[in-house]
């Protein structure tokens, strides 16, 4: 409390319960300070284990249940009474099995599912398209764009749920509509049409706006892209190879509150520390490495990976990377709430 303010008065004391009788607080009482988001790592066979058995007892239930979505929530330890993974944004690792149909809604949360597990004959639905989903694929669902799924294939459908609902949360814009004429929506748009109506090659009548919209970047198209500027890149000190999958309109962030990555680390390679004002979660891909994040640049928290794993780097932290391997890359998605901070003229960078 600050030296201006007399403890010693009594009728400090009467203010004060006046004012907590009546929702008032002066500015010299001390506030409940915030929880500390920390680095974690989630390993995945835990992860998956868990997602498996969730199976066996969570049934997919109808869009008006509680289980209407079978996800498995990675919670930051600073974060547990929120369930949360960072401040702004949620991820999760969903389950559909053969046969099964996550039933069509839509929400103001903006959403994102990168497959990790699946045979390609499963899909979701966005906005009357279906966009069918193998490993290594990003699916959008933005804002407000119905959407749904399902697994017609033999195979689980595993991938990683990613939403700003939190976000939302806090600016009490969190809205949810379910789809009113059944399970799902009707196909109204051939497989391919956001990627052919928006891609380089476009329509001339085409304006679609800044806004997000529903897109889909297949895995098989964006690995020959890394690999070519892997071979042809000094790439960056603090990440290796890295690279953004950008709106396709904007050529900016990959929405406006969530920007996605890939990046690229060179057999034994180590980045230079750095930190920002923005949370980071990552996935590993491919290959086994470490992550040292921590408030100190040079007293941080090792995080030591393999394929599939999950970690956070929450915002300034220092932290930088190293593959552990001598022979093999390692390949690193991961999603940020950038955009927002940058929206807002909030976004610092510090090496």
């Amino acid at each position: 409390m600050s030296e201006a303010v007399n403890t010693d008065d009594p009728r400090l004391e009467e203010l004060h319960r006046i004012m907590a009788e009546n929702s008032l607080a002066g500015h010299w009482q001390p506030r409940q300070p915030a929880p500390a988001l920390q680095p974690h790592l989630w390993r995945w066979p835990v992860v998956y284990s868990c997602l498996m058995e969730s199976g066996e007892v969570v049934k997919l239930g109808h869009i008006d249940e509680a289980a209407k979505r079978r996800t498995v929530q990675l919670v930051n330890p600073g974060l547990t009474a929120f369930k949360s993974t960072t401040r702004t944004i949620q991820m999760s690792v969903q389950l559909v099995k053969p046969g099964e149909r996550a039933e069509c809604h839509r929400h103001t949360a903006a959403a994102l599912r990168f497959v990790v597990e699946g045979d390609g004959t499963g899909f979701t639905t966005v906005e009357g398209e279906e966009m069918h989903m193998e490993p290594g694929d990003l699916v959008l669902t933005p804002s407000w764009t119905w959407h749904d799924h399902y697994n017609q294939g033999e195979s689980n459908i595993v991938w990683l749920d990613v939403l700003d609902v939190h976000l939302m949360n806090h600016l009490d814009a969190n809205f949810h509509e379910n789809y009113g004429e059944g399970p799902a929506q009707p196909v109204t748009k051939a497989e391919g049409y956001s990627r052919h109506r928006l891609g380089a090659v476009r329509p001339l009548t085409e304006s679609p706006g800044n806004h997000a919209l529903p897109y889909t970047y297949k895995w098989s198209d964006t690995l020959p892209v890394l690999e070519q500027l892997a071979g042809s890149s000094d790439g960056d000190p603090h990440d290796g190879v890295l690279l953004q999958y950008a709106n396709p309109v904007t050529g900016g962030p990959t929405m406006p509150t969530i920007d996605c990555r890939v990046q690229w680390l060179r057999p034994g390679e180590s980045t230079r520390p750095h930190r920002h004002t923005s949370s980071t979660i990552y996935h590993v891909m491919q290959g086994a490495g470490t992550t040292v994040a921590g408030k100190d640049k040079n007293n941080g928290n090792p995080m030591t990976w393999t394929e599939q794993d999950c970690f956070v780097v929450p915002s300034w932290h220092w932290h930088h990377f190293k593959n552990d391997s001598q022979t093999e890359p390692a390949i690193l998605f991961s999603v940020t709430d950038r955009p927002v901070l940058e929206s807002l003229n909030l976004y610092s960078e510090e090496d």
